[in-house]
């Protein structure tokens, strides 16, 4: 962002009737693209910061207070909850809604966040704003998905060593996933160790690994999310669904009733009450 951008932005006038300065963002892995309109819808500033928490502080703690547009994506959830930090008004857009920009023919980072920032000026009910979960929630959802990510490379693994056994004219023993590599171990031939071997070390760890985490899951329901101990009274509902599906709902007060979040969850009418209790 240029240095110019806070001498332009202080030279606006403030007015507490209206938004006096609305920022559209278009967020990259890399570089994002900002442009800032008065509130008179004239552009005062345009130009590109580093998608770094650094960065953010750096151009956005002495700023005034504005109004901020992004689209919803890989780096929304902590951008948002900084700026919010920060004491901007922000708003992250359901992409779904903002066809204009998705499906423009006229596309580029610093048209996309020209657009935001005038559609959040005039209107900011039509980009349909969507509520992230905090920084804090998807650290935790993080969790579960990491040890999703090795259930799948433990699976992977498994069947590349049943697959490989075979065209050597050996089978491996019918087994469970997490005593496969101690039984695989034990039974088998010595011309296969040396390939074999390693990978079924690695399936072991891999093993011990998620154990872990399922420990740190069955923690956090009992620790940081107690709201978790009502769904786990339902038969078949263990902590990783639990903790999924309140993470998945993020602020439960932003539902007015329970059947609210059943687009969102995907739930039957018949499991609505458990939410209730």
């Amino acid at each position: 962002m240029k240095k110019t951008t806070h001498h332009l932005i202080a030279e606006v006038p403030r007015r507490q009737s209206r938004v006096e300065l609305t920022i559209g963002i278009d967020l990259g892995d890399v570089w994002s693209h900002y442009c800032t309109l008065n509130e008179d819808g004239q552009v005062v500033d345009r130009g590109r910061f580093r998608t770094t928490p650094k960065a953010i502080d750096k151009w956005f703690t002495d700023a005034p207070h504005a109004r901020v547009a992004m689209e919803a994506g890989t780096h929304s959830i902590w951008i948002s909850e900084q700026l919010q930090e920060l004491g901007h008004e922000v708003i992250v857009v359901n992409v779904r809604e903002l066809r204009a920009i998705s499906h423009s023919d006229r596309k580029s980072d610093q048209v996309d966040a020209e657009k935001l920032a005038r559609y959040a000026r005039l209107d900011p009910e039509i980009l349909r704003p969507i509520a992230h979960r905090t920084v804090e929630q998807q650290e935790a959802l993080t969790l579960i998905r990491a040890r999703d990510l090795l259930v799948r490379l433990r699976t992977a693994a498994v069947n590349a060593v049943r697959g490989l056994t075979k065209s050597c004219g050996h089978r491996m023993p019918a087994s469970s996933t997490r005593c496969f590599a101690k039984r695989g171990l034990a039974v088998m031939p010595p011309g296969l160790q040396q390939a074999l071997g390693p990978v079924l070390q690695q399936i072991a760890e891999i093993t011990l690994k998620i154990k872990q985490y399922d420990r740190q899951i069955q923690l956090l329901t009992q620790t940081e999310y107690p709201e978790t101990q009502a769904l786990l009274k339902v038969q078949g509902v263990g902590h990783i669904t639990a903790l999924t599906f309140v993470l998945t709902l993020g602020n439960k007060e932003r539902f007015k009733r329970s059947r609210d979040c059943r687009m969102l969850s995907g739930l039957t009418t018949s499991t609505q009450p458990v939410w209730r209790a």
